[in-house]
């Protein structure tokens, strides 16, 4: 809908429910106990038993807002504001009976249905230029060819975090499936970050009295992805400019720079519960990057 004479608004939902997704898992793996992990196993004549078959499903919800400004006094201008709900079972097809330790892979993989790994549930990108005005139309010839005419680009984008889930060390249930989960013993924690003293990155992210070790032989109750790690903000920026040189060819000079305000961007906390690293972030995007460009166009 057009809002005014150069600019207009669009309201737009998207949604999408796929299914026959591909998945694998385990189905000779043995129940919680103890003793040997092999004793247990229904089929004994074998000790992993792969199956793979189509019947996962996924399920994406959004709504976008978009405003679109057409050029008005040298400035273009388009906003994205996008809320969205990604849901599904299994990440990938590939993680077997470890993406769901503790689920029956024929009755209760339903159960697992909840936040993917690749859920934003929010997302504003604006993408702009803007044809500085300055001495443009300057009576100084050296002005008007070194200085004017310069074009300034950008796209700057805010999102929400990614989710992740925790694990622990170890065969916790004794059943040779790894990435087990701890107990979640309380509210799920929010994000609670601390700067570290010693070094980069942040300490602390994680309230660890809110998850402990399940019982032995047995399998964690946290869900898979339950937590979210931080969200990022970043703006990159091009600086341009044509020369003419002759009839229709110019010699454009640019100068782009990526994470403009060189703000870091930090990954997920490790979600290894009960290691020294746990509630650690060690990674993050990559920093201020310029580069320096030109070329001839004709």
């Amino acid at each position: 809908r057009e809002l005014w004479k150069t600019g207009a608004l669009d309201i737009q939902y998207l949604g999408s429910h796929t299914s026959n997704l591909d998945r694998s898992f385990f189905v000779n793996t043995p129940a919680p106990g103890s003793g040997a992990i092999d004793a247990p196993r229904a089929n004994q004549n074998f000790r992993v038993i792969r199956l793979i078959q189509n019947d996962l499903y996924a399920d994406y919800d959004s709504l976008s807002l978009i405003l679109r400004q057409r050029a008005w006094h040298g400035l273009q201008v388009n906003a994205h504001y996008t809320w969205s709900r990604t849901r599904d079972i299994g990440t990938n097809s590939n993680g077997g009976s470890s993406q769901n330790p503790g689920v029956d892979p024929f009755t209760e993989i339903e159960v697992v249905y909840g936040i993917a790994d690749w859920d934003v549930p929010h997302r504003f990108v604006a993408s702009y230029i803007y044809d500085l005005p300055f001495f443009r139309e300057s009576g100084n010839a050296f002005l008007r060819y070194a200085l004017g005419g310069w074009q300034i680009a950008g796209v700057t984008t805010l999102e929400s975090g990614r989710p992740f889930g925790l694990t622990i060390q170890g065969d916790r249930a004794n059943t040779g499936i790894g990435s087990q989960r701890p107990d979640l013993v309380g509210a799920i924690p929010e994000l609670s970050c601390e700067d570290n003293p010693t070094g980069p990155g942040k300490i602390n992210c994680i309230n660890p009295s809110a998850f402990a070790q399940p019982a032995q032989f047995t399998y964690g109750n946290a869900p898979r992805n339950l937590l979210r790690g931080p969200g990022d903000i970043v703006t990159d920026l091009s600086f341009s400019k044509n020369f003419p040189i002759a009839g229709r060819a110019r010699f454009q000079i640019r100068a782009d720079v990526f994470n403009f305000f060189n703000r870091v961007g930090f990954g997920n906390p490790n979600g290894a519960f009960g290691t020294a690293n746990f509630g650690r972030i060690t990674t993050a995007d990559p920093m201020r990057r310029m580069e320096l460009g030109g070329k001839i166009i004709f």
